[in-house]
């Protein structure tokens, strides 16, 4: 295929979806534009001006964002197959500096996903847990991170398995088929992430269980859903958009990549 990896959208394409960045750069050509043509820079800049207001505004994309964050149910233990599982929990970013604890080198959405694994391995006690830990980072400071938080999640007689080298959900759904042994999988990511995860996996050839962690919405209907907070410009706005229009392009850029 001729279209660039997902590293590549990861690193050039998705900061350039921002609401922010797309209206900060139309306000700097504007204003490159005012002394040559007046009236060009200033339509630039009230277009830069309604982009920044309109992509504050989290109310837009709200409902689509929640939608896809429930469409898969928590797990509830009774939903779990019979035997023994392997549980994969997928990596985000890392921070090797080893002046930090183990819990402070990476971010509350990998601790969200490793507790939820976590969980499930308490009630399967003889099932596999399968880690990611993403970001190029060398091999032995995701080996040493692994092994001070494995003590500090009370799992160090577990059967576990850490994944160093994926730097993609499409990475680890190849290595995870690698290690597939028969045993029922489930997969915990993100609610958000969670979709997008499950066709990758599914395209593999793998069928997984869903158990999505790490909501960042609350429920339809429940006694936190208001409304109003929604059309309030806000930077919450600004990174709900962001991260929309982020799973949005990552789909289609992985599809265009396996035609």
């Amino acid at each position: 295929s001729g279209i660039p990896s997902v590293e590549t959208f990861k690193a050039l394409v998705a900061p350039c979806l921002s609401p922010l960045v797309i209206a900060l750069a139309m306000q700097v050509t504007g204003w490159a534009c005012c002394r040559r043509s007046p009236r060009c820079g200033r339509v630039l800049l009230a277009l830069g001006t309604t982009v920044l207001f309109l992509g504050s505004l989290a109310g837009f994309t709200y409902d689509a964002r929640r939608a896809a964050e429930f469409q898969y149910s928590p797990l509830s233990v009774g939903a779990l197959p019979d035997g023994p599982l392997q549980i994969v929990v997928l990596g985000t970013g890392f921070n090797p500096d080893p002046q930090l604890p183990a819990n402070s080198r990476v971010g509350g959405t990998f601790l969200a996903r490793l507790l939820e694994g976590v969980r499930i391995l308490r009630v399967t006690p003889k099932s596999q847990l399968i880690v990611s830990i993403a970001g190029e980072t060398p091999v032995e400071a995701k080996e040493q991170f692994w092994a001070e938080m494995r003590p500090l999640l009370g799992i160090e007689s577990a059967d576990t398995v850490l994944l160093t080298t994926a730097e993609s959900t499409l990475d680890e759904a190849q290595l995870v088929k690698q290690l597939n042994d028969g045993r029922p999988l489930v997969l915990a990511t993100s609610a958000g992430h969670m979709p997008r995860a499950v066709r990758i996996f599914t395209n593999e050839g793998l069928r997984v269980l869903p158990a999505p962690t790490d909501y960042g919405f609350v429920r339809a209907g429940s006694t936190k859903d208001r409304i109003w907070p929604r059309w309030i410009p806000s930077t919450d706005g600004l990174g709900s958009n962001h991260a929309f229009l982020c799973e949005l392009f990552a789909g289609l850029w992985r599809r265009l990549r396996t035609k």
